[in-house]
């Protein structure tokens, strides 16, 4: 029996993973990417501003202080990258990301603050709604956590 919870035969293929797989949407944060060097400048336009609308949101709390949050979202973000080409830009303490996840396009916007970290996305429909934001969760939390270490 497959894993997932649909019963049409075209929609097997949509497990936890790709769910999984979308939201390393947001996506959010990532030192392997060419920006990666650049210093963050809060000065230069944003490139591109999601649509309103549907999208999807998380917010993780965190008592890391704004500089470690930064630091741990970009390890996140750098898996992300390797993991599923998702491209990420800083600017300031806001990361943009852009990928397509099998097949599903998406763009998402984190910021990382003093208490928390929030991000929002576009919606990949439906049925992904629901594992899309709670994979993000996931992610946060784990980077997040303060005995988090990058292996």
């Amino acid at each position: 029996m497959p894993r997932c919870a649909w019963t049409a035969p075209s929609a097997a293929r949509y497990n936890g993973s790709v769910a999984r797989a979308w939201l390393a949407v947001a996506a959010v944060l990532a030192a392997a990417t060419a920006w990666a060097d650049a210093p963050p400048s809060a000065d230069e336009p944003p490139p591109f501003v999601l649509p309103g609308g549907n999208l999807i949101t998380a917010t993780m709390p965190h008592g890391l202080g704004r500089d470690e949050a930064r630091v741990r979202v970009t390890q996140m973000l750098a898996y992300w990258t390797r993991r599923f080409g998702v491209k990420s830009e800083w600017r300031d303490f806001r990361v943009y990301l852009t990928g397509s996840v099998w097949g599903v396009d998406f763009k998402a916007v984190f910021e990382v603050r003093e208490a928390d970290v929030s991000g929002s996305a576009t919606d990949p429909g439906l049925l992904l709604r629901g594992p899309a934001r709670s994979y993000a969760s996931r992610k946060l939390k784990k980077y997040l956590h303060p005995t988090y270490q990058e292996p």
